[in-house]
């Protein structure tokens, strides 16, 4: 007969048991756990190949050098190399605008926004430029691309004394007069963030701009607005610390210049291989442009290296990732990263 006993004594027993498997079940996979870690520290997996489906990509891009030198480079990091870097990187295609019957309508409704409600002159199939005479008593020229909206906007200010008479607005202020009046003809992308702005002070002397001193002296605010970088890598311009994006503010927040060049990177990538540059004999052919420098002599410490993003003032297809060099006598320059394969020459 099956007693109370019985029942209990089983019980007992098929929690013991079952205790035991489960515990042995939780050894064997933490065992089999370690042994992949082990196994990926000792042979890790190697990353899937690069897909570059883009096919062979156009050079980047670059204006000439700072300096015409023939300058040679020493690695002179804390620790004597250059950093690691991936062994490959997406390149992401740039967006692009098609022309209709609304982008000249559009157009004028934009700079209209910014008082410039004349007739447009035509430059070109895509290219208009509008003039006025503001409040301030500047003469003003506005040239736009129609089908991708970006454009310069110029005026006689260098010329024009009464254009600078007044309370120059603080730096802070400056940023919010510069993306007002960015925001009446295009409204800023959502990847550029407005805190991140950088101000630069200027003065005007023989109908020329120069840097200032201090904000006393000063006549002028530049404002460069900087896009976001993608995936944590930074996005770099032509200019180091300075952008596409940038207007020039003068007293009473009056706009005395500005450029606005947009380029938009897609969802769309390829995987393409990436340059290991790691003695100073590789960087005196693969750094190909030089941004600033201001040694006197031709040999360079390099300091740091980065990967980022390069945005050129020309129309580019595709966002292309460069290494960015930091060195000796304010040195930037930089290299494009994709190896040359995959870069048509």
């Amino acid at each position: 007969m099956f007693t109370l006993s019985q029942a209990s004594y089983d019980t007992k027993e098929i929690l013991k048991w079952g205790g035991l498997f489960i515990a042995g079940l939780v050894i064997v996979v933490v065992f089999i756990q370690m042994c992949l870690v082990l196994k990926e520290a000792i042979f890790p997996t190697p990353p899937p190949k690069p897909t570059v489906a883009f096919g062979k990509l156009e050079p980047q891009l670059f204006p000439e050098s700072v300096t015409d030198k023939k300058l040679t480079y020493k690695i002179n990091t804390l620790t004597g190399y250059l950093p690691s870097f991936p062994s490959q990187m997406k390149v992401f295609r740039i967006k692009t605008f098609t022309p209709d019957l609304l982008s000249l309508p559009n157009a004028k409704t934009a700079v209209a926004a910014a008082g410039f409600k004349s007739d447009p002159t035509q430059i070109s199939d895509i290219s208009y430029q509008w003039d006025n005479i503001d409040s301030a008593g500047l003469s003003q020229s506005i040239s736009m691309n129609i089908v991708n909206n970006n454009f310069v906007l110029s005026s006689n200010f260098l010329s024009s004394p009464s254009a600078l008479l007044g309370d120059l607005p603080s730096e802070e202020d400056s940023v919010k007069a510069a993306a007002d009046y960015l925001n009446k003809i295009n409204t800023l992308p959502a990847d550029i963030d407005t805190t991140n702005a950088k101000t630069s002070l200027f003065t005007i002397q023989n109908d020329f701009l120069v840097p200032s001193t201090s904000f006393a002296n000063a006549q002028a605010v530049k404002v460069d607005f900087f896009q976001n970088g993608v995936n944590q890598i930074p996005i770099v311009y032509e200019q180091p610390n300075l952008s596409n994006i940038n207007v020039l503010v003068g007293p009473n927040r009056e706009i005395l210049q500005a450029q606005y060049f947009y380029q938009a990177p897609t969802n769309k990538f390829a995987t393409y291989p990436i340059k290991i540059a790691t003695q100073a004999s590789d960087l005196q052919k693969d750094i190909t442009y030089v941004a600033s420098y201001d040694g006197s002599s031709s040999s360079v410490s390099i300091t740091d290296a980065f990967l980022a993003y390069y945005i050129s003032s020309k129309a580019q297809n595709f966002l292309m990732p460069v290494i960015v060099f930091k060195g000796s006598d304010n040195f930037t320059g930089y290299a494009p990263a994709v190896t040359d394969e995959w870069i048509n020459k």
